[in-house]
């Protein structure tokens, strides 16, 4: 759909592709700015209900305001907890929480404390408030807007004077229009945004040749794992043996190819294993896990191994005539006085043994 730029949100399949392809950003924003709402609207609405007993607003009134500060209590906590459930399902908890607001502007604009009937206010404001807050598919945010906007209408002509049901109804399609085309054209500049930070992230994180994590990420992800902490760490040193002489004989453009199709391999069995595989620098790569067997483990990086092999890039010194490479893995329990550097050294000290050793082979190392 070519549309103007600010129009750009309406074409729902651009839409939805940045939804999913940001997925995680989009939870963890949604219950960022829900928690904090939460948390101020709970306090607010506390001290209304207290208002309303000093201005004799009635019980009704004073309940309703401390029953939503409660609500407002309940859901702040659920966003506060950040599980994976949570994050799941934020745009359900989000979808509920903002309805729960809505039915609290229209209680405001039908209830009459002092029996004199008033044109909607708060619930106006929703209507364009809300719809900037959080981020979901227009065509849900937009199916909401129009269910409470007829909600509010039939109700505000079934309870109050015409002439003031009419000014609600023209003061809310206003506005209610004036939200939906703000809070998308917003929401598309946030997923935008989003986009264009993993996309930094991503350069910054990612070696271009081989499109495997770099040295960078495998500290941070070092960290991360012993963190948890976990019981068992599993790493793996790799070097292609003799590529230095693959350069001399094939060229370095040979050996970049070389390179990347080696790390193609080590990024889709590091899918199928859940290890993270980066590389450490010129024909060196590391591979990251955890809570993996010492025998598991070894049987992993034979299985690697072997699929290099079975890659039969032609190399006429290599072993068997084909690129291979040799490594160097431990399977280790985490002590708390080591580094993460000492985890490397311990894989690292194993490589040396296995290119020692007559390389295209894996060595087990021991702390």
């Amino acid at each position: 759909m070519n549309l103007p730029y600010v129009f750009s949100w309406m074409d729902s399949h651009t839409e939805v592709g940045l939804l999913y392809e940001n997925i995680d950003s989009v939870h963890e924003s949604n219950i960022k700015i829900s928690r904090y709402v939460m948390m101020h609207v709970c306090w607010i609405e506390a001290v209304l209900g207290l208002v309303g007993i000093f201005l004799h607003y009635g019980l009704v009134y004073t309940s309703f305001y401390w029953s939503m500060s409660a609500v407002s209590l309940i859901f702040f906590f659920i966003f506060k907890t950040e599980s994976e459930r949570v994050k799941r399902y934020s745009n359900i908890l989000v979808h509920m929480s903002t309805l729960i607001f809505y039915a609290l502007g229209i209680f405001l604009s039908v209830y009459t404390p002092y029996g004199e009937p008033h044109e909607a206010v708060t619930f106006t404001g929703l209507l364009v408030i809300f719809p900037l807050l959080y981020i979901d598919k227009s065509t849900r945010v937009v199916c909401e807007t129009i269910f409470v906007f007829a909600v509010h209408l039939a109700l505000s002509f079934w309870i109050k004077p015409l002439q003031i049901a009419c000014l609600d109804s023209l003061d809310t399609a206003v506005f209610a229009l004036l939200g939906t085309f703000l809070g998308g054209f917003f929401r598309l500049l946030r997923l935008e945004n989003f986009h264009k930070d993993k996309i930094l992230i991503k350069q910054r994180d990612t070696d271009v040749l081989t499109g495997l994590s770099n040295r960078r990420v495998l500290f941070t992800r070092l960290d991360e794992l012993l963190d948890r902490p976990v019981k068992v760490l599993n790493v793996a040193m790799m070097d292609i043996d003799f590529f230095k002489q693959y350069n001399d004989t094939y060229g370095h453009q040979v050996g970049d190819e070389c390179l990347a199709t080696i790390g193609l391999t080590m990024r889709q069995f590091g899918r199928e294993h859940d290890l993270t595989f980066c590389r450490y620098g010129g024909e060196e790569f590391t591979a990251l896990g955890a809570e993996i067997s010492e025998e598991e483990f070894k049987n992993l990086i034979e299985e690697l191994l072997q699929k290099v092999r079975e890659l039969e890039i032609p190399f006429s010194h290599g072993i068997g005539g084909f690129v291979t490479i040799s490594a160097g893995y431990t399977a280790i329990k985490v002590e708390p006085e080591y580094l993460p550097e000492d985890y490397i050294k311990i894989a690292d000290d194993a490589l040396y043994e296995a290119k020692t050793a007559g390389r295209n082979r894996a060595v087990l190392g021991k702390a």
